[in-house]
């Protein structure tokens, strides 16, 4: 008999929840029984997610937030502990890329990647934090890249801001771990979500295939799997790290 991931009682944070991967792991944290809170700048978008959620006999709450914002993540996170009186998982998810030669790349542009990706986690690991550390208890899962390991030419911002997330991690992961707050990262490889088209558009499909030996991208859902085993009680004993999830891209 298998072992099911259970996180009744449990209120999650999703922030990009409108879309790709965000959708698909705050619909996968609510299946398993989290009350989940919907963070993502485009209002129809998780509008939709929550309606999905709500059908399937879940609880949802969709808030509107410039996840790059000080005071638009706080809000966030009082709207968990308002609705749902509290908060257990934050799944900092929220991503943007800027594909293109450096030498064509503006600072506003390298600004806008930057607080996506990065400032974000920040924002959103310190607010979410204040509280799981009076309650002594918290699971925080970051989404890395294995572009964050592993670079390539015209993505140089991106790189960066991932590449961040994972030392990020490790960092705020061996301060927190005293309060039994588990802080991860997950690193996908090529995913099939807008994002990744936003870059692969620049190459082809086919030519990134033939870099992956499992020879096809991944579903949002294979990475929203890992990240309910991360935000899980199962995985208890991570403290820091950077899962690999890419179909054997970087073994070799």
């Amino acid at each position: 008999m298998g072992i099911e991931i259970s996180l009744d009682g449990k209120a999650a944070v999703v922030t990009g929840a409108g879309r790709g991967i965000g959708k698909s792991v705050a619909l996968t944290l609510a299946d398993a029984g989290a009350d989940v809170v919907l963070a993502a700048r485009t209002t129809s978008q998780l509008e939709e997610t929550a309606e999905e959620i709500r059908a399937r006999g879940g609880k949802a709450l969709p808030i509107r937030t410039n996840v790059t914002d000080k005071n638009s993540v706080e809000k966030l996170m009082a709207g968990s502990l308002d609705t749902f009186g509290g908060l257990h998982i934050l799944v900092n998810n929220a991503a943007t890329m800027a594909p293109k030669p450096l030498l064509d790349q503006s600072e506003d542009e390298w600004d806008r990647v930057m607080a996506v990706n990065l400032k974000s986690v920040f924002l959103c690991t310190q607010a979410a934090g204040r509280h799981m550390v009076q309650q002594r208890y918290g699971k925080i899962v970051n989404m890395a890249s294995t572009g964050g390991e592993a670079a390539g030419p015209m993505n140089a911002s991106y790189h960066a801001s991932k590449a961040g997330i994972i030392l990020f991690t490790k960092s705020v992961a061996l301060e927190w771990i005293r309060y039994n707050i588990n802080i991860n990262a997950v690193g996908p490889g090529f995913v099939d979500t807008d994002l990744v088209d936003q870059f692969i558009q620049k190459g082809t499909r086919e030519n990134s295939l033939k870099g992956i030996p499992i020879r096809r991208f991944a579903e949002p859902q294979e990475i929203a799997n890992l990240v309910l085993f991360l935000a899980s009680d199962l995985s208890s004993y991570m403290v820091g790290e950077h899962v690999i999830i890419d179909g054997g891209m970087t073994v070799p």
